[in-house]
């Protein structure tokens, strides 16, 4: 009988590694089964119909109108055509985005740093919060734009990127920024940071060489958005583009401001970043904080903090700090913040039991102290037990599924109770028109809409309803709609700048007078559901 030599014992250290690889793989497989679970929100339910509209020949902001960048428009409709109208289809892309994306975490990480763990637990991490987020702040165009933004890191980190990987990793930017305009702002960081990288291992570089990254970072950053403008062009909706996102979306953008100091909305921003939504993001930062310069002089990390620095200044912009405003932020931060939880456990497994005491108080503080979840009923582990038991054995328990789709005044139930009387009190075929801030319905009840305006708060807002609504008006004259929904409840101080409800301008006291005549002249009211009336034309 042999004795096992010294070589062929386990190894603790690449026994550790191997659990906690294990253990990511099963946080982001189940964070991904997880998003393909969610339900529709209202921003979701936007962008799907938007999609529906292009799919069938239409494009963005002249014949459905939104006012997001066209990016998040390309993703949906890449969704709508693959998998119909399924709300789960854009699920799919979000779950293999996720999955994408995680392992592009661990690519960076070997690449900058020779961590494979850290890549680990920043996948872990990343897919954590992401799933957190939930169905409300999830498929959002900040969402895919971090999915891109770490794509375009892997493809420029390389040892000695060339010309045709910059302009690759620009052109992943520029993509970035059609979901989001701030993150295309990654790529001239990226730029700066190689340039500064080349003068400090060549002092003697020339100029040109400085220059170079930012000239091929430029050159593919710009390209997506030259080709959008093309495309926008050719097809005649350029002059709409232009209206929705140079004229109506930059006073959207001015209520956040109103009566607030610039200076105020960029320490939210950072604030929040660091405490409001996970706990775990916040700690791993603090403990890689107290590392000292041992743990702030790592390569690349300049680089990563100015990514999320140029993120976190493109959400004070904007000045409504939404959750998913952040969530373009979530995978880079986890990179960062798994530096901070991997170096401090090998600093502590190496102390002793109790050392390992506070390790595990440490993970257990950063899974429950804070949660990225939002605006939802429940906690997410509440949350996510619920899904599986009905996802995977209770599939009948509709109320429950119900219940996780629903938020706020958006009620799951109300709105499937409004589409089957759309469906019973309407023609096949014939269009609906919603005055609301409920675009689901019209996929819903399976009814097209009236107009291209899928919700009414371009009618409701002052600096756009003099020529909104009249365009409103000629659609619904074009394509009479067999039925009109008229929705309560629906304030939304946050967009409009007041708190009148789509009710109040109808009979309200500065009322939409063209649209309560046409109501009073051509159609009668057929059904109340909860905060829904819908009026059916009698001519």
């Amino acid at each position: 009988m042999t004795t096992p030599s010294q070589d062929s014992r386990a190894d603790p250290a690449k026994d550790g590694a191997a659990w906690l690889r294990r253990g990511a793989i099963a946080i982001v497989a189940a964070a991904a089964l997880l998003v393909l679970t969610f339900g529709q929100g209202r921003d979701q339910a936007i962008y799907t119909m938007v999609a529906r509209s292009v799919v069938d020949g239409g494009m963005p902001y002249r014949d459905a109108w939104d006012f997001k960048p066209p990016g998040i428009f390309a993703i949906y409709t890449l969704a709508r055509a693959l998998f119909g109208a399924a709300p789960w289809g854009i699920r799919v892309i979000e779950a293999l985005g996720l999955v994408a994306t995680s392992f592009g975490l661990v690519v960076l990480a070997r690449r900058l740093w020779k961590e494979a763990t850290v890549g680990h637990v920043a996948a872990a991490l990343a897919a954590l919060v992401h799933a957190q987020l939930d169905f409300w702040h999830t498929a959002q165009p900040e969402t895919f734009g971090g999915m891109l933004t770490v794509a375009a890191l892997v493809v420029a980190l390389r040892a000695a990127p060339r010309g045709p990987a910059l302009v690759a990793a620009g052109a992943l930017f520029g993509l970035a920024g059609l979901l989001k305009p701030p993150l295309a702002g990654g790529g001239a960081v990226l730029a700066l940071w190689l340039s500064l990288r080349r003068r400090r291992d060549d002092p003697d570089a020339s100029p040109r060489d400085l220059l170079a990254p930012f000239a091929w970072v430029l050159l593919g950053g710009v390209t997506p958005f030259a080709v959008t403008f093309a495309v926008f062009a050719a097809r005649g909706a350029l002059a709409d583009l232009h209206q929705t996102l140079f004229v109506f979306t930059p006073h959207y953008t001015a209520l956040g401001w109103e009566g607030r100091l610039f200076g105020a909305m960029l320490y939210q921003a950072v604030s929040e970043w660091l405490v409001e939504h996970s706990s775990a993001m916040g700690l791993g930062l603090l403990l890689l904080l107290a590392r000292g310069p041992a743990g702030w002089s790592r390569p690349g990390l300049p680089l990563l903090l100015g990514i999320v620095g140029i993120q976190l200044l493109g959400v004070a912009l904007q000045g409504k700090f939404f959750p998913y405003h952040y969530a373009g932020l979530w995978p880079v931060t986890a990179l960062i913040a798994a530096l901070g939880w991997v170096e401090t456990a090998r600093a502590l497994l190496a102390r002793g039991r109790m050392a390992r005491v506070g390790l595990a108080a440490l993970v257990l503080a950063g899974l429950l102290a804070r949660s990225a979840t939002k605006d939802v009923h429940g906690t997410f582990w509440r949350r996510a037990a619920r899904r599986l038991r009905v996802f995977t054995w209770d599939r009948d328990d509709q109320p429950t599924i119900d219940g996780l789709a629903t938020v706020a005044d958006l009620d799951a139930q109300s709105n499937r109770r409004v589409a089957a009387a759309l469906r019973s009190l309407t023609p096949e075929g014939e269009p609906i028109y919603v005055w609301g801030f409920e675009p689901a319905l019209y996929d819903l009840a399976d009814r097209p809409p009236a107009s291209r305006y899928i919700y009414n708060i371009p009618q409701r807002v002052p600096w756009s309803a003099s020529w909104a609504r009249p365009m409103l008006l000629a659609d619904l004259a074009a394509h009479p709609p067999a039925a009109i929904v008229v929705v309560d409840n629906d304030a939304l101080p946050h967009v409009t700048g007041d708190g009148r409800t789509s009710v109040d301008l109808v009979d309200g006291d500065d009322p939409f007078v063209e649209l309560r005549q046409m109501l009073q002249r051509d159609y009668r009211r057929a059904a109340a559901i909860q905060d829904f009336t819908i009026f059916t034309r009698t001519r």
